[in-house]
């Protein structure tokens, strides 16, 4: 039995605990003519997601004064580590492959939502290409292949 003491001193620490697991992480990328994947549940590891765009920049003036420029930069870079030969790293290749040959109006439909379900807000990608094919090794043990997909528009919701 818990003393009431330890209790209230359990609670509490528990107050100001945050809990993070990635398996509360719930991406999915869609292309009209590819298809939806969850990417999440078919192995998906580390997402990166990188803002290439500043969103300001001050400019100096030669008598003085500072200018701030408010900027509109929402490209950027997500990158994907998925495990080699998992249904994730077969949908990529397959959207990367049908994208070559893509028609042109057709190459920058792809879309890509990443869910914090515990963090309470989810990151829409538009505009998601792959940069390139990555690199595939052969070795004793399966391992990871990393996808870096180009991003038009990454807004925060």
């Amino acid at each position: 039995m818990i003393e009431p003491d330890m209790k209230e001193r359990i609670l509490c620490h528990m107050s100001k605990t945050t809990v993070y697991s990635l398996a509360d992480v719930r991406t999915v990328m869609y292309h009209q003519d590819v298809g939806q994947c969850v990417l999440s549940s078919q192995g998906a590891g580390k997402i990166s997601i990188t803002y290439s765009g500043d969103i300001s920049s001050h400019t100096a003036t030669a008598d003085g004064y500072v200018v701030v420029n408010r900027l509109r930069n929402n490209h950027g870079i997500v990158t994907i580590e998925v495990p080699q030969n998992s249904s994730a790293d077969e949908y990529l290749r397959r959207w990367a492959r049908y994208l070559k040959n893509a028609q042109s109006y057709l190459f920058a439909l792809t879309a890509l939502n990443i869910v914090d379900q515990m963090g309470g807000f989810t990151i829409y990608c538009e505009g998601v290409t792959p940069q390139k094919i990555p690199e595939r090794a052969y070795d004793l043990t399966s391992g990871n292949v990393s996808w870096t997909l180009l991003v038009a528009n990454i807004s925060e919701g």
